[in-house]
């Protein structure tokens, strides 16, 4: 793990990620929400600040708890008022602006108990700290060579603790250092790093004796910035490390311990909802935020210590089942066993680290006769996960410990044991290299279009997909194929009414298979990221959100195809542009996604007040026979910001040649002529005379073009070379064949492979006979 020097050298890697443009209508951008955060049940002024604001309509909020009291925008920035319900979701949640003209990237805002109170400078000493009263959450920056400090006063035995959130502000790389002081300036507790809250730190003592202590927070390598900012939650308040169980079952009332802290663990009853959760958030009593634990369907089992080997590793448990357990001390091995059956396929899984667990889990499976079967370290992430097949019946058994045979009374976890699931995973890819935001979202002008490319990873389930989304927003359709099986990625395209009100909604978008299988929306949002491209940070959303934008100055649509795409050939898609009076900007296409087998170019642009190109695409012979539909992007300038827009999805068939091809050998040497004779395979009767020609010879060998019938088997090419032509093969020729098909041009390229030698000049007889005689 990165210290926090290595932080500081890497904060312009941080700028860049966050300034990575967004392509929406006119490119709004959203930079920071400050302060980061607020005591709920209270009224909070926010302020938003970014570029191109001013017409921002509405915050959408990702979670309930958070309302709208009051909103003013400006051209960089909005000022609001928000209402945080006094039984709002502690923690972090996300939220993002909505403009009439476009979307903004998604932000967090943190949530927490306390009354929030502004740090005062000075305070970069211990004489100049500033003195807090009760429980308090401070807002504040660490500036360049800045230490923070505050005074709290205490009782012999009361609890003080101190807990930052920086890193997981999501706004900076901020590596923070908090220590508690006594009486003499040193630290009684100090922290750096905790697996629970990532870079952050968090200390916690009872009070050695009555009087003031001193809690002090920095920048671990002593750097800073201005807008390194944090919340720090100072006072008497748990901060559990870890908790235990680490996953319960889904409806049941569950008796959680809270572990970490000198007041020992707290046991609290936690009533666990329907629906299982892989990161479900509960909040011990007094805290600020949430420990994470699993919310599962299946029935779960507590180890029972002693558990250190196979012979002790308890009763076996019916699959699906899921353990829970801690690594309680360094060296630790815990031994667990279960049932399973001849030929099932398994996945067991441990999570620890992703619900934040320090545990970095190492496991081995071993088959009932206790010979080793299947090992693993780090398949997700620090977490350990094998995907095994039984060939016996029998009662089965593994271990767990950590990678680095540490341990503690955290280092909790809990595996999973179970036949393996089907499932899909359904995200928009990432239109730009560790770019995680930009175009994830819907934003679609009224009387337009706007397409995106879905990808959808199938896992353990085959066959066909269909798309669905809602609730849409008013005058909003989905238009979307059925996606095949046999690919991966799809385009969907959204439509909205030209009286289709300005507005937005989040929208469960789903994909589910012809079994009933379904996958629903995700992105994982990158907001930290340090080298080799490593997040940091992030956090996800899994609602999608579509937003009606004002009407554009332009649409787009393709003319539909009246011949096939033949294979091996090409097609110049006609595309028209329909621009408003005055609206005369170049506009660039791209392909939202090709189908199998076929290409075409990055992207074309269409010139200054042009209304209509071509968008030429070629299939490969071996494309796939069948119909697919097909949108182009078309993006140009508006207001200072770059506007996004789509054709309708555009049927494009792949059709068989009508002609396919051989091109005989041929050799020839310079100042000479010869034939090249092709053959032909006529596939398809074509209506008059088709036009065809040689593609590849070089300028040195002269071919005019030929003309063909439906009749014709051959066609021969009198060649003509050039005294001073180079000698040598020239490769990957083929035909270029024009056929015509009620009255439209269907290109082929047919016959490829083929070769033409130039070959060295023969010597004279009389000068081969003088050679011989010598």
């Amino acid at each position: 793990m990165c210290r926090s020097r290595c932080f500081a050298i890497l904060w312009a890697l941080v700028i860049a990620h966050w300034s990575l443009s967004s392509a929406s209508a006119v490119e709004p951008r959203l930079n920071n929400i400050l302060p980061a955060g607020g005591q709920r049940g209270t009224d909070t002024e926010v302020v938003f600040s970014g570029q191109r604001l001013a017409d921002t309509k509405e915050i959408v909020f990702y979670t309930p708890g958070i309302s709208l009291v009051s909103m003013e925008a400006e051209t960089n920035r909005v000022k609001a008022t928000l209402r945080l319900a006094a039984d709002c979701r502690l923690g972090e949640h996300l939220m993002r602006l909505r403009m009439a003209s476009g979307v903004s990237e998604t932000r967090t805002f943190w949530v927490g108990p306390f009354r929030v109170v502004a740090e005062k400078e000075p305070n970069n000493d211990v004489a100049t700290a500033q003195r807090l009263t009760n429980t308090v959450t401070i807002r504040g920056i660490v500036a360049a060579d800045d230490l923070d400090h505050f005074i709290v006063s205490a009782q012999k035995g009361q609890r003080i603790t101190a807990e930052v959130e920086a890193l997981r502000l999501g706004r900076s790389a901020l590596d923070p250092y908090v220590a508690i002081l006594g009486r003499d300036g040193k630290p009684l507790v100090e922290s750096e790093d905790t697996a629970f809250g990532f870079q952050d730190g968090v200390v916690s003592i009872l009070a050695p004796e009555t009087g003031d202590y001193v809690v002090v927070v920095r920048e671990t390598g002593f750097g800073g910035k201005e807008d390194y900012h944090y919340r720090l939650h100072v006072g008497d308040f748990p901060r559990p490390t870890g908790v235990y169980p680490l996953a319960g079952k889904s409806r049941e009332s569950v008796s959680f311990s809270f572990l970490g802290g000198p007041a020992g663990e707290k046991v609290q009853q936690v009533k666990l909802p329907a629906e299982a959760n892989e990161k479900f958030g509960i909040v011990a009593e007094g805290a600020p935020s949430p420990n994470w634990i699993r919310v599962t369907p299946f029935a779960t089992a507590l180890e029972a210590e002693p558990n250190d080997s196979r012979e002790q590793a308890g009763e076996a448990r019916d699959i699906p089942v899921v353990f829970n357990g801690i690594i309680s001390k360094p060296g630790d091995h815990d031994w667990f066993r279960f049932r399973a059956k001849k030929g099932q396929n398994l996945q067991v899984s441990v999570f620890a680290r992703r619900l934040r667990s320090p545990l970095d889990s190492a496991m081995q499976i071993v088959t009932p006769k206790g010979t080793p079967l299947s090992d693993n370290d780090d398949t997700a992430g620090p977490d350990s996960s094998i995907n095994v097949k039984v060939d016996e019946d029998g009662e089965y058994a593994f271990f767990v410990r950590d990678f680095l045979r540490r341990g503690g009374p955290d280092f909790t976890y809990c595996v999973e044991v179970a036949p393996v699931a089907p499932s899909i995973a359904v995200r928009i890819p990432e239109v730009a290299r560790n770019d995680s935001q930009t175009r994830q979202y819907i934003a679609v002008p009224r009387g337009n279009r706007f397409a995106t490319l879905m990808s959808v990873r199938r896992a353990n389930v085959s066959g066909d997909v269909n798309f669905m989304a809602a609730p849409l927003p008013a005058g909003v359709k989905l238009n979307a194929e059925t996606m095949p099986g046999k690919v991966d990625q799809f385009p969907v395209v959204f439509e909205a009414g030209v009286d289709a009100p300005v507005d937005g909604k989040l929208v469960d978008f789903l994909a589910a298979a012809t079994n009933g299988v379904e996958g629903h929306f995700r992105n994982d949002i990158e907001l930290v990221q340090g080298p080799n491209n490593t997040s940091y940070y992030g956090t996800r959303v899994d609602k999608l959100l579509v937003a009606v934008t004002e009407a554009a100055p332009f649409r787009v649509r393709v003319e539909t195809p009246m011949v096939p795409l033949v294979q091996g050939g090409t097609m110049d898609l006609k595309v028209v542009v329909d621009r408003d009076a005055g609206f005369d900007e170049p506009i660039v296409l791209k392909s939202v996604w090709n189908p199998p087998g076929v290409t075409a170019q990055p992207d074309i642009t269409i010139p200054k007040g042009a209304t209509n190109e071509t968008f030429p695409l070629s299939a490969k012979p071996d494309a796939e026979l069948r119909e697919w539909k097909i949108a182009l992007s078309a993006a140009a300038k508006v207001n200072g910001g770059e506007l996004m827009v789509s054709t309708p999805l555009t049927p494009v068939t792949i059709g068989e040649p009508f002609v396919t091809a051989t091109m005989e050998k041929s050799a020839c040497e310079p100042g000479k002529g010869t034939n090249i004779v092709v053959k032909l395979d006529q596939k398809i009767p074509f209506e008059g005379k088709a036009t065809i020609r040689i593609v590849g010879l070089s300028e040195k060998v002269n071919v005019t073009e030929k003309e063909i019938t439906k009749d014709d088997k051959e066609i021969v090419f009198p060649v003509k070379v050039a005294a001073d032509c180079q000698t040598g093969s020239q490769r990957n020729l083929f035909c270029s064949l024009l056929v015509k098909k009620d009255g439209v041009v269907i290109p082929h390229n047919i016959a490829a492979g083929g070769v033409f030698r130039v070959t060295p000049p023969k010597k004279p007889a009389e000068a081969q006979k003088k050679v011989a005689s010598k």
